[in-house]
């Protein structure tokens, strides 16, 4: 009688449709647009780079869609589990650059150190702001840990060997979309910066460091809150660095702020889940007093994140995606068609982004590991200036990423600052002059 050969059972790969938000990045992504993100930690101790690697590869665990690849298939792209090792990497000069995927083994987030600094940067088809924070905090509260630091995560951090729910690997737009809401109006298409190119492959980075109390104090002279005050300042520091006094015949300054819908809607994603509002005007009427420039900026964003408009959005959105030609046809085309969707109503309709991703909140006892917290967003050929916010104790950190030379937006914000007599600390990566 023959002997039956116990054959090798293949083992089923798990795999994630990309959500509707995520759908737009990779066929638009290019060298001069990297859609990353990414977020660094000062630690008191220098980093030591085995025990880094070792608490991402416990961490991934927990976050399943993460552990993935991007995919390339018929119709779609999507996110397939990734069992290759993972890496990290000495951080060089220009770290905000598009992730290198075949040397990051097919990982579409990428861990840097050097010296006492902790980097992680995400394409952005893989999560938005939140999730890519709350990995981030994991991945601390982990590395700590394994130095041996006492660690309790005071209910903060999910225990890594929590199992991941539903809710967290969900698309959370499908999961909340409706057929109500009322329809936006009209984007004008906005100014847009004109800056010296630097001479080499790289970005101009100033992170200025301000007590959070000295922000709520200015805000609340308005009646603002910290992002609105923020966001209104910005649009004045690049109407006086490249409009004032100037014969553009486009003035519109229109800063693009992101939402974080679990705020609004619920859900606790780990993927995108995110929305925009925007402040713009236009500086060829006159200029505002900072007392109505806030008030507008107010007004517009309240108004942008209205639930009506939202829902709107995102139904229209959805039923885009579920439309039974977009569906079928194939993703070469679709590639031709999201990429000229995009150059309509993607960076063009924006002068500048901020996004302020707000508080970091670490176990107590960890605090006194851990001296400062940034948050940076790559600049684009299209949207030559980008601000990333966060919030770590009792301090602001504003970091300002651009593809030019000239500094005076940074100048202006600074001095606006200053002159009401907030104590600034500014650092820079040193690829520009001082400032």
């Amino acid at each position: 009688m023959a002997i039956k050969t116990k054959q090798k059972v293949k083992k089923k790969t798990n795999w994630y449709a990309l959500d509707n938000a995520a759908k737009i990045y990779p066929p638009t992504v290019t060298k001069e647009r990297a859609h990353v993100f990414a977020f660094s930690a000062i630690l008191t101790e220098e980093v030591d780079s085995y025990l880094l690697r070792e608490s991402l590869s416990k961490i991934l665990l927990n976050f399943p869609t993460f552990r993935t690849k991007l995919m390339r298939g018929k119709f779609w792209y999507y996110l397939e589990e990734n069992d290759a090792p993972v890496k990290v990497f000495k951080e060089q000069p220009y770290y905000l650059k598009h992730i290198d995927y075949e040397k990051n083994n097919g990982y579409l987030f990428e861990v840097l150190y050097i010296g006492n600094k902790v980097t992680i940067k995400f394409f952005h088809a893989l999560t938005d702001g939140t999730g890519g924070l709350n990995f981030f905090k994991a991945l601390l509260v982990e590395y700590l840990a394994m130095t041996g630091k006492p660690v309790d995560s005071d209910g903060l951090i999910k225990p890594i060997d929590a199992p991941a729910s539903t809710f967290e690997t969900e698309d959370s737009f499908l999961a909340y979309h409706n057929n109500s809401g009322e329809k936006a109006g009209k984007i004008p298409k906005p100014y847009h910066i004109s800056g010296t190119p630097f001479e080499y492959d790289g970005c101009g980075l100033v992170t200025i460091k301000v007590s959070i109390s000295a922000i709520k104090q200015m805000a609340a002279k308005y009646n603002s809150t910290v992002t609105v005050f923020l966001a209104a300042l910005y649009s004045k520091s690049v109407y006086n660095a490249f409009l004032k006094g100037r014969a553009a015949k486009n003035q519109i300054v229109s800063v693009l702020i992101p939402c974080n819908l679990r705020k609004k809607y619920g859900g606790e994603t780990q993927r995108n889940f995110t929305m925009f509002s925007r402040f713009t005007y236009d500086y060829s009427k006159g200029e505002l007093s900072d007392e109505n420039l806030n008030k507008l900026c107010a007004n517009q964003m309240a108004e942008g994140l209205d639930i009506g408009k939202l829902d709107k959005i995102i139904d229209d959105n959805v039923k885009t995606e579920q439309n039974f030609f977009i569906k079928i046809a194939p993703l070469f085309l679709k590639d031709i068609i999201m990429k000229a969707v995009y150059a309509k109503v993607g960076e063009v309709l924006q002068t500048v982004d901020f996004s302020n991703v707000g508080l970091v909140k670490l176990p107590e006892c960890l605090n006194g590991f851990v001296k400062d917290v940034t948050f940076a967003i790559t600049p684009t050929y299209s949207c030559n200036h980008q601000t990333g916010v966060i919030g770590y104790n009792d301090n602001l950190y504003i970091t300002f990423a651009r593809g030019f030379v000239e500094t005076d937006i940074e100048k202006y914000f600074i001095r606006a600052l200053t002159s009401v007599g907030a104590s600034v600390t500014v650092y820079s990566n040193y690829w520009e002059s001082k400032l």
